[in-house]
């Protein structure tokens, strides 16, 4: 309505008059147009021909415009911006963005649309690459600008409108192709830092429509598998990976892509439904130590995946790839094989040597600046404390760790809550669960969409706490609920504490099924693994078992000391070896572990 009135104003048939309006006859045939965009552009074929460009080039800009742009983008005319303010096209705006330039804005999105698709589409790149030209000279290329750069340049040189716009101007389109496609890079590397992924993939999948060279579109495939991690999209990340290796046949590129292949999928091994199957992931690690140099980057990786994803048969692995990272001096890349040698340590039961590499990996903290590395960090730290028993060190790592996630994805959220949970299922903390436990189902919901170990595993630790404190109806729809999600060949991982609340509700046909009868894989949560296991094979009183794998475990001054002390002492059975179990849980301040023990000794006199 406010459209067709100002289009009447406009044709002089609606006239203000004595503090009112008049109406003139309309003429013979007048209709008004059935839709917006055609009032408004009837309005906009009525202005001058120097106002009509200069609301065009505006359009061009945005909605937000500057005069001095306008006039640069038209040259040839001398347009008067105040008659488009009279007409109630454009406004002007308190302030400016832009020191030294009147700011406007077009009144209405629609108005914008409609001047900017009247252009013909050959001057319509000619207008975004003079204004990307403009913002360069002002901006010297500031990364602020950076966004902006990237969409003018990119819609200056659009591939289906090359033959019409840049025809006998082939190196200035080459000129320009090249300039989009390093802002699209900058604006994707620094929407990746806000951790506005989406944004970020979004830049980098219009670069893949830019980018002619083989190289360069190989390289923009791995950044988008890179940023894809970013997300935990699996999937996502191996299409773009695999695609990164089918449009090179560069050895170097190669290796390179397959080392980040194998890498990723090593250390986010959670972040798909079904987990990974484990000779594809040997086959790319095999195929990164192939194709890498010795001494470089993707040699280091490559050795890291080899050592995470068998920590206990790739110790050496993990050794020469931290020498080669201390050689390369890269921060981050000592810290993933700082990770690594921790990791070997602890899969072999070497609990103190994990803290101690784990510790050293701390320390590189004020050298890492991406804060998905930061929260890896502080993730992994948490393991080794738990093993030795030190709750006071684990719990300020999970609340550092949970501090590092709150402002980055939402499944880094449920990471932060995850590892509080982590420690209070360890400590036995079962009331400081039930506090966690509404945060946690918020964590999972938000997550959900995203593949992760950590949205069921959540989900039955909260289970566990409500069993043990009576609530079995919350307990079971908890249990439940984790059940649905889904998750495939992780059950080492979530065995555990299913094995936990079969026994807390007396139902050893469960433990019977799920404990397995061979040793367990290695894993982030071997603790949890062997704690299970030993509880699980005294609750079935399988002694000759039980005795042939505690003496591998009674390493003194451990977190699994006790529990192998408690498993021992009920099977024998000795009175005095759980009573010995109760004072060690005591001394690292395990109550509840203790009272329960405590009972059981009172049991066995």
């Amino acid at each position: 309505m406010e459209e067709v009135l100002g289009s009447l104003i406009d044709q002089g048939l609606l006239e203000h008059r004595n503090g009112g309006w008049a109406m003139k006859e309309l003429p013979s045939g007048f209709l008004v147009p059935d839709t917006v965009q055609a009032v408004v552009a009837a309005r906009i074929d009525l202005l001058a021909p120097a106002e009509k460009e200069a609301l065009q080039a505006a359009s061009v800009i945005g909605r937000i415009f500057w005069s001095g742009p306008v006039y640069e983008l038209c040259p040839e005319t001398e347009p008067n911006l105040r008659l488009l303010e009279e007409r109630d096209f454009i406004r002007l705006r308190l302030g400016s963005s832009i020191e030294g330039e009147r700011e406007y804005a077009i009144k209405h999105a629609v108005t914008r649309e409609v001047a900017y698709m009247s252009i013909p589409r050959a001057r319509r790149a000619h207008l975004h690459a003079a204004f990307a030209s403009w913002v360069e000279r002002f901006g010297g290329g500031r990364d602020e600008h950076a966004p902006l750069l990237a969409h003018h340049y990119t819609e200056a040189c659009r591939p289906e409108d090359a033959d019409l716009a840049w025809a006998g101007a082939e190196d200035e389109f080459e000129g320009l192709r090249l300039r989009a496609l390093a802002s699209l890079r900058r604006a994707a590397e620094l929407a990746l830092g806000r951790y506005e992924i989406d944004e970020g993939l979004e830049y980098l999948n219009r670069a893949l429509q830019l980018e002619t060279n083989d190289l360069g579109r190989s390289e923009l495939w791995r950044r988008i598998g890179r940023a894809n991690t970013l997300k935990y999209d699996g999937e996502a990340f191996w299409t773009a990976m695999l695609n990164s290796l089918e449009e090179c046949s560069d050895r170097a590129e190669s290796a390179q892509t397959y080392s980040e292949l194998a890498f990723h999928t090593a250390t986010r091994a959670a972040m798909w439904k079904r987990r990974p199957d484990h000779e594809l992931v040997h086959g790319w690690i095999e195929r990164a130590l192939e194709l890498s140099d010795p001494g470089t980057f993707p040699r280091a990786r490559a050795l890291i995946a080899r050592s995470w994803y068998d920590p206990a048969v790739f110790a050496n692995a993990a050794r020469e790839a931290s020498a080669l990272a201390d050689r390369l001096g890269d921060p981050e890349l000592r810290s993933w094989a700082l990770a690594a040698r921790s990791r070997s340590s602890y899969a072999t039961g070497a609990y103190g040597d994990a803290a101690d590499w784990s510790r050293r990996r701390l320390e590189l903290l004020p050298e890492i600046g991406d804060p998905d590395h930061v929260a890896f960090i502080y993730f992994y730290a948490l393991d080794p404390p738990i093993a030795m028993g030190r709750f006071d060190e684990a719990r300020r790592i999970a609340a550092a760790h949970e501090e590092v996630t709150r402002d980055l994805t939402v499944h880094h959220r449920l990471h932060g809550v995850a590892c509080l949970l982590i420690v209070e299922s360890a400590a036995g903390c079962w009331e400081r669960i039930r506090d966690l436990r509404t945060a946690a189902e918020r964590a999972v919901a938000a997550n959900v969409a995203t593949p992760c170990i950590y949205n069921p595993w959540s989900l039955l630790a909260c289970a566990l706490a409500e069993e043990l404190l009576e609530c079995p109806h919350e307990a079971r729809r908890l249990e439940q609920d984790a059940e649905a999600l889904g998750m495939e060949g992780y059950d080492f991982l979530l065995d555990p504490l299913r094995i936990h609340l079969a026994l807390a509700r007396g139902d050893l046909d469960d433990v019977e099924r799920r404990i397995p009868k061979e040793s367990p894989p290695s894993s982030t949560r071997d603790v949890d693994i062997l704690v299970a296991r030993m509880d699980a094979l005294a609750a079935l009183r399988r002694r000759d078992q039980l005795e042939a794998e505690a003496a591998a475990l009674l390493s003194p001054g451990t977190y699994l000391e006790p529990f192998v002390l408690r498993a021992l002492g009920i099977v024998r059975p000795d009175p005095e070896l759980i009573e010995k179990a109760q004072q060690r849980f005591r001394g690292m301040g395990l109550d509840w572990h203790a009272a329960e023990t405590e009972a059981l000794a009172q049991g066995a006199h």
